[in-house]
């Protein structure tokens, strides 16, 4: 491997000569639990925590991830999860930390928590404030524990997220849209599919009105005096019924119209006070949100009052539609009477009528079902439309996404070159959409594996799920390369699930590549060794940042060479642009990177104190003592290699 250091580039100045500003993790103090009565106070630069094996370093590292609220996700790695949360109960116990930060904007907060309770924030007055510091994204910390960096060396997933640490608050924002954007596909996916259900049974039904027009043809009267108007007769009593239900239809229409002017105005009345929270009034600009509150007031009240009036003009249309049913079932009940005298009259006509009205009633509600098939087909077709667009649109902040990844990738690897390569393939990890689709196919009676290997290496969520509404068999032959028979009853059998806005919204999550390079040729960290992964990791934690860097041990599994020549030489520069706070055994870190500030630890055994707490010069027969075995160790080594 290429022996050349990683440099990291110096921390940008701004045109006053200030640092980049950042967050700062000022002081942490412990009351109770293993630590009992422990504090520190860091300074802006490089804090180095040292001591011996089970003194409390790694102990002050995670008490702080658990106070900021960044416990490892469960989901991610259960047993690294479980053990961190086992080592912060454990030393903890029935104690509390008290931990106090200064955002980047000068703001001071102090944080306070005991075991599996929230946290407290208060501000510089002590005053209790309505922040949470995770949630809220107030001050952000990055933490690693042992082991922590080799397995972002080995895990996309991990990769990507320390990716996105350079782009954090654009990420955020576009995942937040494309999270909005997944739930309308979603939303939209099962429009559709009620839709072409009611499509289908339509479509069912309607086939059927050509027979019983048939029928009916054939039972008109056809001769006699009389003909016309029974034949008349029977169609107005047909009619009569269409009548009657276009009066329901109307109704309705009418309830369904004021149900949703109520909703309109409930729904704008709490847009409009969701936005103004009660610490406005508190604040320096409490004047300005009476004024804002007092318009949205009015507003609301405005838009209460023309809801409320079309409320009631639909109230008065109902009015009105009750009385003209009421004289419609007036002249239906005439009507009626007049046709059962014209059909007794006639034999024929008595021995048809029954069946006659029967087959009435049923080309009355073919013939609306005919009706609203059209109208569910015009429908149908708009809402594909806009389905299409809004899946453009899903695809589009994917998009954005990976734009905002590659330009970090780009200048990663424009930061780290020659020695480490940062990249991102778009779409590249299709391991979700493996899963969902052949959970989808569960139960198909098709031997699938095979046959979803090619498609997913072959056709997007998007298109495949293009294929199955269109049913598309040929194309999907054509483009997966799997047979005609396999394609059909893959397509039939996805068409039937009610799980196609799954597939239509899976994340084709972007693919990381972080290389080292070795030699002349560049290698995938996940296949190096435990010390090449942290050497390629490394580098990049330690890049210009507005947050804290907390590592447990950087210099586990790398040799002493690879500590000075990258770590300790990047010391001096990462540490202009902001904080870190490392625990170590290695001397060349707080000795050669030139430590502000160094915590000496020790225990009895029941307790871990800090002993000693100054620069390197104040505290240098402790890292002798500690760090280099003792005076004497270190001389031994002096003499034995010449110097």
């Amino acid at each position: 491997m290429d022996k050349s250091p990683v440099r990291v580039p110096a921390a940008r100045k701004r045109k006053d000569g200030s640092h980049h500003p950042h967050h700062r993790i000022l002081s942490i103090e412990v009351e109770g639990g293993f630590l009992d009565g422990t504090r520190l106070e860091f300074s802006d630069g490089l804090n180095c925590i040292i001591g011996g094996r089970g003194t409390g370093k790694t102990t002050v590292l995670e008490f702080i991830r658990y106070i900021l609220g960044m416990m490892p996700d469960v989901n991610d790695s259960r047993p690294r999860a479980k053990a961190i949360e086992g080592h912060v109960r454990g030393n903890l116990g029935s104690g509390t930390i008290y931990l106090e930060v200064e955002t980047k904007h000068g703001t001071r907060y102090r944080a306070e928590r005991p075991w599996g309770d929230d946290v407290q924030v208060l501000d510089r007055d002590g005053e209790p404030v309505p922040v949470s510091l995770d949630r809220d994204l107030v001050f952000k910390a990055d933490i690693y524990s042992q082991n922590e960096i080799e397995e972002i060396a080995t895990t996309p997933r991990f990769q990507l997220s320390l990716i996105d640490r350079f782009a954090e608050e654009e990420i955020r924002e576009v995942e937040a849209e494309i999270a909005r954007a997944k739930r309308q596909v979603q939303d939209s996916a099962a429009e559709l599919r009620m839709i072409e259900g009611r499509i289908r049974e339509a479509e069912e039904v309607v086939p059927e009105i050509d027979v019983v027009s048939k029928r009916l043809q054939e039972l008109q009267v056809a001769d006699g005096a009389d003909a016309g108007l029974i034949n008349a007769a029977h169609s107005h009593k047909a009619l009569r019924g269409r009548e009657t239900a276009a009066f329901g239809d109307l109704r309705l229409a009418i309830n369904d119209a004021r149900a949703a002017m109520r909703r309109q105005g409930e729904h704008v009345a709490e847009a409009c006070s969701a936005p103004l929270i009660a610490d406005f009034r508190e604040g320096p600009n409490s004047g300005l949100f009476e004024e804002v509150e007092s318009l949205m007031a009015s507003f609301v009240d405005t838009y209460r009052a023309e809801t409320k009036r079309l409320e009631d003009a639909g109230q008065a249309v109902l009015d009105q539609l009750s009385a003209l049913s009421e004289q419609l079932a007036g002249d239906h009940a005439r009507q009626e009477q007049q046709y059962r005298e014209l059909v007794a009259q006639s034999d024929v006509e008595r021995q048809h009528a029954a069946e006659r009205a029967s087959l009435q009633k049923r080309h009355l509600f073919l013939t609306r079902a005919q009706h609203d098939l059209a109208g569910l087909r015009r429908k149908h077709k708009a809402m594909e439309s806009r389905h299409r667009k809004l899946m453009g649109e899903f695809s589009t902040l994917r998009d954005k996404r990976f734009a905002l990844r590659k330009e970090v990738a780009d200048r990663l690897s424009q930061a780290l070159a020659p020695m480490v390569r940062v990249s991102v393939r778009q779409a590249g990890d299709r391991s979700s959409y493996e899963a969902v689709l052949k959970e989808m196919l569960k139960g198909c009676g098709l031997q699938y594996m095979r046959p979803v290997m090619r498609i997913v290496e072959t056709v997007s969520p998007e298109e495949l799920s293009r294929l199955v509404r269109k049913g598309d068999a040929a194309r999907l032959v054509e483009d997966a390369g799997i047979s005609d028979d396999q394609a059909s009853r893959i397509l039939s059998y996805l068409k039937g699930s009610d799980q196609l806005s799954g597939l239509e919204t899976v994340d084709l999550e972007d693919e990381p590549l972080i290389e080292l390079k070795d030699g002349s040729d560049y290698k995938n960290s996940a296949g190096l060794s435990t010390g090449q992964r942290c050497t390629v990791i490394l580098p990049i934690l330690l890049l210009q940042s507005e947050r804290p860097l907390l590592i447990d041990q950087p210099e586990d599994n790398l040799d002493n060479a690879f500590v000075y020549d990258t770590i300790v030489r990047n010391l001096q520069e990462a540490k202009g642009g902001r904080q870190l706070i490392f625990a170590t055994h290695n001397p060349n870190i707080p000795v050669l990177g030139e430590a502000d500030r160094v915590f000496v630890f020790s225990s009895d055994g029941r307790k871990g104190r800090v002993t000693h707490t100054g620069r390197v010069d104040d505290v240098k027969d402790q890292v002798e003592h500690l760090l280099e075995g003792g005076k004497e160790a270190f001389v031994l080594r002096m003499q034995r290699y010449g110097h």
